[in-house]
C-alpha cells in the first residue's frame, strides 16, 4: 500500500475455544404485534404521536448558553445511548420530517421463550428543511448531540438529547443531498457525495466544515439557534478535476465517495475512481495521498475500541481493522497500513446487513427497518395510501475479551488473531404515526 503496508488476516486463524464449531442457526423473531405494557423497561422519553404530545417544547424565556462540546468525548462512566431517527412518508410537506426516538439496547441475551415488539415512543420532532439529511452524532462531556447535515436547501439541525432542545444551525454554502458527515473534535465535517461540475446539488465547494467550539445556543420564543459559527469552505481532494476544457464537460466523471473513516484528526477517503485513498488532515488543513489502492471497506468504519468495524463488501460480512496513520520525520507525509481482520460468530463470518453501530463493552448492533404494509392510511389529501408503523430489528453482537482488542500491531505478528463474537441475541420494536407515516428510505440509528 504505497509507503505503508497492508496486511490481511488469516482466514484460518483460530478462533476463541469458548465459541462452537457449527454454524449458528438464527431462527427468525416470533412477533407479537402489540404494545409492551411495561413502558418503564423501554428506556425511552416522550409520547404519542399528537401534535399536542410533542417533546420538544422550549420555555418560552430566551437565553443564550454554550453548546458545550468541548472535552473528553468518550465521556467515560456514562453508557452510550442509541436513537433512532426516522423519515416521515410525507417529508416533502411537512415542517418537521423526521421523528426521534430513544432505543432500549439489551446489555445481554434477553428471554428468547417470546419474544414481543416494544413500542418506542417519540422524543421529538426536527424542524427542518425537507429531506436530504444526513445525520451522524458528537458526544463530549456536557452535551450528547445528533445533527443533521444536508437538503435542498442545505441547513443544519441539531438535537441536544440532554436538554432536549432542537437547535437550528447554519446553511452550508452549496447544495448537499444526503452528504458524507465526519466528526473530528468539535468541528463537522461535509463532503458531497457525489460531486458535481455543471450546478446544484453537489456543486463546489465539495468540503466544508462547521467549528462547534465556541457555538451559542440562543432560544427565544420557543426557538432555539446556534450563532457564533458558520460553515466554512475547505479544499477539495486533489484528485478532482478542477479546471477543465470545454471537451471535459462532455465527458465528465462520475465521481462517488465509496468508503471513509476518521483515525484520529484524519480523514480517510476513497472513491469510485481509481484514485488510491487519500486522508485530509484537519490540523494542517492539507490532503495527502496515502495509498495506491481504495481503503478495504465499503461505507463508513466505525470505531470498536482500537479497531473499526467495517463491509468488506456491498451487502458482505463485517470485518475489523487496525487502521494507522503516521507522519515520517523524513518528509512529514502520512503513511497508512491497515490490518484485516476477520469478525466470527461460531467459526462464521457474520452478515450483520449495512446498518450497524458500537456501543461500549465490546458490542456491536445491527439493524433493519421495515414498513407494516398491513397497517396504511389513507392520506386525506393526496389520497394515497402510506404506511403508518413501521417495524425496527435490533441484533446485537458482543465480541470476546474487549481489552484483546488493545493490541499493538507488532503482536498481530507471525499469528492475525480473529475478532470473536461470542454471544448474540435480538430485540424487535415498532413505531406509529397515523398522521404523517413514514418513509422506507431515510432512517438512521446513531449511538451516542
Amino acid at each position: 500500500m504505497g509507503n505503508g503496508k497492508r496486511k490481511t488476516g488469516d482466514r484460518d486463524g483460530i478462533a476463541s475455544s469458548s465459541c462452537g464449531k457449527t454454524k449458528p442457526s438464527i431462527a427468525d423473531l416470533e412477533q407479537e404485534e402489540m404494545e409492551d405494557p411495561d413502558q418503564a423497561d423501554l428506556g425511552v422519553v416522550g409520547s404519542g404521536d399528537s401534535d399536542e404530545d410533542r417533546a420538544e417544547i422550549d420555555p418560552p424565556v430566551q437565553e443564550v448558553e454554550d453548546l458545550g462540546v468541548i472535552g473528553d468525548e468518550s465521556d467515560e462512566g456514562q453508557g452510550r445511548s442509541a436513537y433512532l431517527v426516522a423519515c416521515h412518508w410525507d417529508w416533502s410537506d411537512y415542517s418537521e420530517p423526521y421523528a426521534v426516538y430513544k432505543v432500549s439496547v439489551a446489555t445481554s441475551s434477553p428471554s428468547r421463550v417470546k419474544v414481543k415488539r416494544k413500542r418506542l415512543h417519540r422524543v421529538t420532532r426536527l424542524a427542518t428543511v425537507a429531506g436530504g439529511k444526513t445525520f451522524t452524532s458528537l458526544r463530549s462531556v456536557r452535551n450528547a448531540l445528533i445533527i443533521g447535515v444536508g437538503g435542498n436547501p442545505s441547513g443544519t439541525v441539531i438535537f441536544d438529547t440532554k436538554t432536549q432542545k432542537v437547535i437550528q444551525g447554519p446553511i452550508l454554502n452549496s447544495t448537499k443531498w444526503c452528504p458524507v458527515l465526519t466528526i473530528v473534535g468539535d468541528k463537522v465535517y461535509a463532503m458531497s457525495k457525489t460531486p458535481s461540475w455543471i450546478s446544484d446539488p453537489h456543486f463546489p465547494p465539495w468540503f466544508e466544515v462547521l467549528d462547534l467550539s465556541n457555538a451559542k445556543v440562543v432560544t427565544a420564543d420557543s426557538c432555539s439557534r446556534l450563532e457564533g459559527c458558520y460553515w466554512i469552505e475547505l479544499p477539495p481532494p486533489p484528485c478532482f478535476p478542477w479546471k477543465l476544457r470545454p471537451i471535459g464537460y462532455t465527458m465528465l466523471l462520475v465521481v462517488v465517495v465509496m468508503s471513509y473513516v476518521v483515525v484520529d484528526t484524519c480523514i480517510l477517503v476513497s472513491f469510485n475512481q481509481p484514485w488510491g485513498t487519500y486522508a485530509f488532515d484537519t490540523n494542517s488543513v492539507k490532503w495527502h495521498k496515502v495509498d495506491d489502492e481504495r481503503l478495504p471497506f465499503i461505507g463508513r468504519a466505525t470505531p470498536h475500541g482500537s479497531l473499526f468495524l467495517g463491509l468488506s463488501k456491498n451487502n458482505g460480512p463485517i470485518n475489523a481493522y487496525l487502521i494507522n496513520v503516521t507522519t515520517s520525520d523524513k518528509d512529514h507525509a502520512p503513511h497508512l497500513s491497515i490490518t484485516v481482520l476477520l469478525v466470527k460468530y461460531m467459526e462464521h463470518e457474520v452478515d450483520a446487513g449495512p446498518c450497524f453501530f458500537s456501543l461500549e463493552d465490546g458490542r456491536f448492533c445491527s439493524f433493519s427497518f421495515s414498513l407494516d404494509s398491513c397497517n396504511m392510511t389513507l392520506h386525506p389529501k393526496k389520497l394515497e395510501l402510506f404506511p403508518k408503523e413501521a417495524h425496527v430489528n435490533l441484533r446485537t453482537y458482543q465480541t470476546e475479551n474487549p481489552p484483546a482488542l488493545e493490541v499493538p500491531e507488532e503482536a498481530l505478528l507471525p499469528v492475525k488473531p480473529e475478532v470473536a463474537v461470542c454471544s448474540q441475541w435480538e430485540q424487535a420494536f415498532k413505531i406509529s404515526c397515523s398522521s404523517h407515516g413514514f418513509s422506507p428510505f431515510a432512517f438512521t440509528l446513531l449511538s451516542i
